[in-house]
Formats: C-alpha cells, sequence, structure tokens
C-alpha cells in the first residue's frame, strides 16, 4: 500500500503542479504581508502578536480550503482555482476552530514544559515528560484533521474525535507519513519553495487518508471476520486494483528515464 501511496501521490502532483505552484506561492505571500505588518508595528509590544495570531487564523483557513482541492486531486477529479473562494466560504468556521486548538496547545505546552522541569526534581520531570506525551499524540492526530474534514466528516466535534481514532488504529501509518512530511518539507527548499509545500503536504495527507480508508470499508463489509484476523488480513492488492487502474501504467523509473519506454 504504501508503495502505491508513494507513486500516487508522485503523479498527482506532477499531473497538478501549476494548482500546487500557484497554492504555495499565494501562502509565500500572505506569511510575508503579515510578518511584513509585525515588523513594521515591531515597537508596540502587542500589535505582533496580534499580527501573528490573525497570520496564524488567516493560514488554517486557507489551508482547509486548500486541502478541500487536494482531496479532488486525491479523487483524480479536477478544479478550478476560483473554487478556492467558495470553498473559504463553506470552511472557514473550522479553519478558524482548528487554528485556535492549535494556539491553545502550543500556548499551553511552552508554559507547561519549562514550567514543570523548573521544579527540578523528580514530580516536576514527570509532569514535564507527561504534557510532552500528551502533546505530542494530540499534535500526531491532529494531523490527520484536515484529510478527515475533507473526506469524511464536516462536523467539528466528531472531526476531531476521529482524528483520534484514526492515529490510535494507524499509529505507525501516522509516523511514517510524519516522516514522508518531513521529506517534503525538506526538498521544499531546494524547488525553491514553489513544490511541494503546504499544498504538497495537504495532497500527500489527503492521499494517505483515501487509501487508508479503503481497509475500513472492507472490514465493515466483511462482519463476519473478527476484527483482530481482519486488521491482519487486509487484501491491498485487490482494495488498490481500481486506483492502479485509474492511475495507469506509468512508473517513477520511465518518468526519470523516458528513452527506455
Amino acid at each position: 500500500m504504501i508503495g502505491f501511496f508513494l507513486k500516487k501521490n508522485f503523479f498527482d502532483g506532477w499531473d497538478n503542479f501549476l494548482p500546487l505552484m500557484i497554492f504555495n506561492v499565494a501562502i509565500i505571500l500572505i506569511f510575508s504581508v503579515f510578518f511584513g505588518l509585525a515588523y513594521l508595528v515591531s515597537a508596540v509590544s502587542v500589535l505582533p502578536v496580534l499580527i501573528l495570531f490573525m497570520c496564524i487564523i488567516g493560514m488554517g483557513v486557507l489551508l482547509l480550503a486548500v486541502s478541500n482541492l487536494m482531496s479532488r486531486i486525491a479523487d483524480y477529479k479536477s478544479f478550478s482555482l476560483k473554487e478556492i473562494g467558495g470553498e473559504i466560504k463553506h470552511t472557514w468556521r473550522h479553519g478558524v476552530l482548528f487554528a485556535l486548538i492549535e494556539t491553545f496547545c502550543w500556548v499551553v505546552a511552552g508554559v507547561a514544559v519549562p514550567y514543570y522541569f523548573s521544579f527540578r526534581n523528580f514530580l516536576g520531570l514527570f509532569l514535564g515528560v507527561t504534557v510532552v506525551w500528551i502533546f505530542a499524540v494530540i499534535q500526531l492526530s491532529l494531523l490527520w484533521f484536515f484529510p478527515i474534514r475533507s473526506r469524511l466528516e464536516s462536523n467539528f466535534g466528531k472531526c476531531l474525535k476521529k482524528c483520534f481514532i484514526v492515529f490510535f488504529d494507524n499509529t505507525g501509518f501516522t509516523l511514517f507519513m510524519l516522516l514522508y512530511s518531513v521529506v517534503l518539507i525538506i526538498m521544499t527548499p531546494f524547488l525553491a519553495f514553489l513544490v511541494p509545500g503546504f499544498s504538497g503536504l495537504l495532497l500527500a495527507w489527503n492521499n494517505a487518508f483515501k487509501l487508508r480508508m479503503y481497509k475500513y470499508d472492507w472490514i465493515e463489509q466483511h462482519p463476519e471476520i473478527p476484527i483482530q484476523t481482519a486488521r491482519k488480513q487486509i487484501p491491498w492488492d485487490e482494495l488498490l486494483a481500481e486506483d492502479r487502474e485509474t492511475l495507469g501504467s506509468r512508473s517513477i523509473r520511465n518518468f526519470i528515464f523516458p528513452w527506455k519506454d
């Protein structure tokens, strides 16, 4: 499954290089404007923090809207760049809520961890490490928020709940996706920050969630198989057959060495 995911995500990104690049440029410009404003008013202590907060809120709204469009790419569908406005209109509230939750988590962790470690005793170490682990679990779970909201669940509370369900049921795959995301982030500066960028990350997570959901659909269709047995017998070749046919016979080897076709 992972091998096909890597192939599909690569070709989805290549086939939609222009929209991915446009979204990334737009995100860079928004970052630049907000940080430029924060620099201009840096003499006033409160204003830079307020501008940074507004930037975080704006990014939450924009990223969720872009995720909805990346979800269409994962389904082999097309879209118009003009549709971003409609997506923002439909999802901005959840984008704001997600940004607020993330801000709250980072602020609490940023305050609590140094505070507990400052005790310099076993209790402080225990509490500090506990907060770190809770924070890590929350952040790893929330990595699934955008694809779940874009592809599965429109109720915000249920969406958050399913983030944790997906993480705990796919911990290893989540860690793989985290590593893959780090690789994409490292690649971005070498590609002039045009791709993969944020839009490439959102495409990757939507692709990953789309393919991972096949497992749950298959388990639901076979209630006669004990759940623990079913999890070990997922017929990925069968479940991915249609996607393989849709993607075609292209390979990364032929993409790099086209003269060998």
